[in-house]
């Protein structure tokens, strides 16, 4: 495992603005198959399991899983805007609100930089999101795209979610009880009622789990980051400027999406929205669906389901 910090040229976001952006980024493995994995809202580059630290995907880079790192060489960058060692804001001084084409923006000119094709390129909820744009501003990069639990912009209901969160960090709390409080909202919306109901019973004892992953992220993360990264989620659209879906799409490699049955944010007509996209523009891959009662987090939970994925895959040609 190699951990690598690139900085490059000034980037030029959506809104105009100019930033100067380094990228932070781990490499897992040596083998043939090339794999870049793009992480979730709260995520960063630590998708495998290290000295000390859990990794969000670890037990897919087992012996015998599809990233077994003796068959694939993985690259797992922090987003700009994150707060793992790429670019992001800091208390106190200005930074400018950043989009997920913004954030696969800067990943290309590290791509470029460090000269890499890949295999498949996939991410879930945001990273997804990320994953869909880096396949349309560089196509020739990559054989095939994974999108999970994710469609190709963001509804009003996940704006809606979003500019909750928004309110509760813009507010005047301070700030460990702005991301604690937060998070208790992302927490209820990642998860569904059957999941939540079958392991707290009437409630009981559901308060302190909250309260627990409220503190948990407080204590890791900072309330500028989420701000920013939630900006960018709620901004998500991947036919803006692009003459819609459809045809953002077109040119692009095989998309291959992995829905959510119980998913309660990402609704399953978001990404049947893309699928029916992508066969329109010549690029569908695949839609299939992750049977789980746990909701959005399932795909960081379901790790035989997400494993069986990401084999089948493999089994594409193209891939």
């Amino acid at each position: 495992m190699s951990d690598t910090l690139v900085t490059l040229e000034p980037l030029l976001l959506e809104n105009g603005e100019r930033l100067p952006f380094r990228i932070s980024h781990r490499r897992h493995g040596e083998g043939i198959r090339k794999v870049l994995l793009v992480h979730a809202l709260t995520g960063g580059p630590d998708a495998a399991d290290r000295e000390g630290v859990k990794g969000w995907w670890g037990p897919l880079f087992a012996p015998g899983r599809p990233l077994d790192p003796r068959h694939c060489t993985v690259w797992t960058p922090n987003l700009i805007g994150s707060c793992y060692g790429s670019t992001g804001p800091e208390k106190g001084r200005p930074f400018p609100p950043l989009t997920p084409r913004d954030q696969a923006a800067a990943l290309v000119e590290w791509i470029r930089a460090l000269n890499l094709d890949f295999d498949l390129v996939a991410g879930g909820s945001l990273g997804a999101m990320v994953a869909l744009e880096l396949a349309a501003l560089a196509p020739e990069r990559f054989k095939a795209v994974g999108v999970i639990g994710s469609g190709g912009r963001s509804d009003a209901w996940i704006v809606g979610w979003c500019h909750a969160q928004l309110s509760i960090l813009r507010s005047a709390l301070p700030d460990d009880q702005a991301l604690a409080l937060a998070r208790q909202f992302e927490m209820l919306s990642f998860r569904a009622p059957a999941s939540l109901d079958a392991r707290f019973p009437g409630g009981t004892d559901l308060a302190a789990w909250l309260d627990f992953h409220g503190n948990a992220l407080a204590a890791r993360f900072t309330r500028e980051t989420l701000t920013v990264l939630l900006e960018a989620m709620e901004a998500f659209d991947l036919g803006r400027g692009r003459g819609g879906l459809a045809n953002a799409l077109r040119g692009l490699p095989p998309i291959h999406i992995l829905g959510i049955d119980s998913d309660q944010l990402f609704a399953p007509a978001l990404l049947r929205e893309l699928a029916d996209a992508a066969r329109i523009a010549g690029c569908f891959g695949s839609l299939e669906w992750l049977h789980s009662p746990h909701g959005h987090d399932a795909f960081l939970i379901e790790w035989d389901q997400v494993s069986a994925w990401l084999r089948s895959l493999e089994d594409d040609p193209s891939v």
